[in-house]
Order: C-alpha cells, then structure tokens, then sequence
C-alpha cells in the first residue's frame, strides 16, 4: 500500500520501538511471486496470493518448500480456507475462486462485488468485501451461490466473524469512511456502525472484544464485541495493516513501517517488535510460526515462535 501524505506520531513510535526491540525470534525468508499480499493456512500448508504475478503459492508449512503454483485471476489478494478448499479474491477482475487444497484444482470461479479483497468463511458460506462498490457479498461455500449483497460503508476491506450460533456477527472495516460496520451473519442485516481510527484496515476477534488496524492514525481501536462500546485506543507502529492472534497476544504487522509487534490483548502494551520485509501486510499462524507475507520483497517470513 502507498501512502502519499500521514501524520508520523514520532515520540509514540519511538517509544514503542525503544521499548519493544527485543530479542528477535528465528526468523525464516522464502521466496514467492510478486507482491505476495494474503495468506491463509490449511492445517498443513501455507498458500500465498501473489498479486501480480496472477497466482497462488502452496508451500509446506514444516519447511517453507513450494508444493506448487497455481494460476488464477487478476490480482489476487485474500484468501480464506474453508475447511477442505482455498478461495481467493480476484480484485482485478471482480471475482473469487474457489480451489481443490488437496491439489489446487479450480472448482469454480463466482462474480461479485468491485475490488474484492477482504474474505472470510464462516463456517458456512462466504463473505467478500466488495471495495469499490461499497458493499459485502455472501456466497454459499457448498457451489458459490450469491445469497446476497449487503451495503456497509465507503471502501471496505477487512472482516471477521465474532460470536457463537444465530447470534454471530460479520464485521466489516470501512478503510475511507473510518468505521466499521457490523452485519447479522444470518442475513446481513446492519447491526451497527461505529467509530473507528483513519484508514481502518485489518481486523480481529479475540473472543471477547474486536480489535482494528488503523492505517492512517497508527493505532489499534478496540471494541466490545457484544455492542461496539470503545474500550481503548492503543499507539503501534507507521501503517498498521493485518492482524492474528494467538493466546493472549495480538500480532500487528505495520506496513509501512516494516515490522510486526506483538501486542499484549490485556492492555494493548506492545511487548515486542520484530524486523520485517519490505511492505509487510498479511499474516498467519500455522500453531507454531507466524507467517508474514512481504509484498514489496516478493518474499514471506516464517518466525518461530517460543
């Protein structure tokens, strides 16, 4: 992501990065295509969209070693896993496909939205973040059937699932309306809007609260799951982009700071910080390593974590 013109909170990134330069973790580089963006894990492997070179990488998550490559539309970007099959974004061409994971055989290719990117299963079915129509589309995950599109707010982008049976809900990042906007998961019914940081991007639930990558503002917002009360507002680093969690932290990759920090779901102290690629953007973790996809490297990072 290029960013033209933001306000650097110096003293707050200086502290965090004074503060978190820790010992670093071991840390692996595997070479992919080029601008790796999304990434997903199947259980077994590890599949990367490279958004320009119009593929797909399945490597083996035990060694970083490519399995295979696998054409698909234009620009891919997110990837999601349902279970026995990877979808992917298309944002080039307004579509998601949907691959075999065993041997990565396209089992159907499905039109949605404009500039889809964001992607996420539900257990059940599909959901697209539509970023130039304003919109979220669902898609059966059985055959791709579009069960319909819902309106959120201006260019959204990221998503994900909170809640437990008929009361889980969709949330969606709104990155140029700087809200998210939360959506029944039964039927896409507006739930509720709420406020977040500049240019929010990657989100994630913990369980209990939903936390928000704000790009522009270089910040996390965190929000009580059940009604979208803020309960805090925390400093990271330059252009917060995706976001994991893992026990009782929340891993946060800056993009245009070229690190990720490992943030404490307690407090939202960074607690350590750890050198990327250049651009890093999307993240993963596969049990026992996080993986990072560097999209101005044409590389991911595989980091052990203790």
């Amino acid at each position: 992501m290029t960013v033209s013109s933001k306000s650097r909170r110096v003293a707050a990134v200086a502290v965090l990065l004074g503060a978190a330069l820790c010992a670093q973790p071991q840390k692996d580089e595997f070479p992919v295509g080029r601008g790796p963006e999304g990434i997903a894990f199947d259980g077994e492997n590890i599949w990367v969209a490279d958004q320009f070179s119009d593929t797909l990488e399945q490597l083996r998550a035990s060694d970083g070693g490519r399995i295979a490559t696998y054409k698909v539309g234009t620009r891919p970007k997110g990837l999601a896993f349902d279970g026995n099959n990877i979808w992917v974004s298309n944002f080039g061409d307004n579509t998601v496909m949907k691959l075999a994971a065993g041997d990565g055989a396209v089992l159907g290719t499905f039109a949605v939205g404009q500039g889809p990117g964001g992607i996420l299963f539900d257990g059940a079915n599909v959901w697209v973040a539509n970023r130039y129509s304003n919109s979220v589309s669902l898609l059966r995950a059985s055959d791709g059937l579009n069960i319909g599109t819902f309106a959120v707010g201006m260019q959204p982008v990221g998503l994900a699932i909170a809640g437990d049976g008929d009361g889980r809900s969709v949330w969606v990042t709104n990155h140029r309306s700087n809200n998210v906007t939360r959506l029944r998961a039964t039927d896409g019914e507006v739930l509720g809007t709420y406020k977040a940081g500049e240019g929010p991007h990657g989100i994630a639930f913990d369980g209990d609260t939903i936390w928000i990558a704000n790009y522009f503002s270089d910040d996390l917002t965190r929000l009580r799951a059940s009604d979208g009360q803020l309960l805090g507002t925390y400093p990271v680093g330059d252009g917060p982009a995706g976001l994991a969690f893992k026990g009782p932290h929340l891993w946060v990759v800056n993009n245009a700071g070229g690190n990720v920090m490992q943030v404490r779901r307690d407090d939202g102290a960074v607690i350590g910080t750890w050198q990327a690629g250049r651009s890093p953007f999307g993240l993963v973790h596969d049990g026992r390593h996080l993986w990072l996809t560097n999209s101005g490297a044409d590389t991911v990072s595989r980091y052990s974590l203790p």
